[in-house]
């Protein structure tokens, strides 16, 4: 029978070059606790690994830096409810700098240049409904999860910006959200798209039928982003074939 006062989690870490995989047994606060995996790598820290790496901001959803893989699957620590036996990874889309922290600059870095809005909103232009269910993103980076384009990436070769040579569904949203902008000017526009093939969005336009990524937050990336952008980029051609 487990043991109803605690919870033994894997913990698996990267020290220099060497991962290994720690066993840590979690005690509940109370009896029938879920905990969440931000409440264990918390514990941990406070008890037998105090050198324990991780991140955490709002613990509230809202802003995504705390992401690590459960089980091999992203999900934020601060809403991921943990049982006996998981495993706590850091997520394994991005080059790991020690334990749970992982180096996020290099999908950054792709949008550097693709904001040259110089109107500001003084006019209270209002945006499409399209365009305010994009604002919803917390970069979390959960979206690079499955995504075929973003396993192309070298996770150590960057280009001359330091950017990632090839795309993910984040870096297309932000592209998509810049393209309905209202205040964004059609020469923008055009740079855009063009952004948006250099980044390789014609993978998915071979791979659409079969594309499979999530949201961390359940933006429906497929149709509200890589969809308009493919249609934009290569002609109503594709809607026809893929509806």
């Amino acid at each position: 029978m487990l043991n109803e006062k605690t919870l033994n989690i894997k913990l698996k870490l990267k020290r220099k070059e060497d991962i290994k995989i720690i066993d840590f047994e979690y005690i509940k606060r109370f009896e029938n606790e879920r905990p969440m995996a931000l409440d264990v790598l918390l514990q941990a820290q406070e008890t037998s690994l105090d050198d324990i790496a991780f991140r955490y901001g709002c613990r509230a959803r809202n802003c995504g830096v705390c992401t690590i893989d459960v089980n091999d699957k992203p999900r934020l620590a601060c809403r991921a409810r943990v049982k006996e036996g998981d495993t706590l990874s850091p997520i394994a889309t991005l080059p790991v700098v020690k334990d749970f922290i992982v180096k996020r600059d290099g999908i950054a870095r792709q949008m550097q240049g693709y904001n040259n809005i110089s109107l500001k909103n003084d006019l209270n232009i209002e945006a499409d409904s399209a365009y305010h269910n994009l604002t919803a993103c917390i970069e979390c980076y959960a979206c690079l999860d499955g995504c075929p384009l973003h396993k192309k990436n070298n996770l150590e070769v960057k280009d001359n910006n330091n950017a990632y040579s090839f795309g993910n569904p984040f870096s297309f949203l932000k592209l998509q959200r810049l393209y309905i902008d209202p205040l964004t000017p059609e020469s923008e526009k055009l740079k855009i798209i063009e952004k948006a093939k250099n980044l390789g969005l014609e993978t998915y336009r071979r791979e659409y039928k079969d594309l499979k990524i999530k949201c961390g937050v359940g933006i429906n990336l497929k149709d509200e982003v890589i969809k308009p952008l493919l249609v934009v980029a290569f002609g109503d051609d594709f809607e026809k074939k893929n509806k």
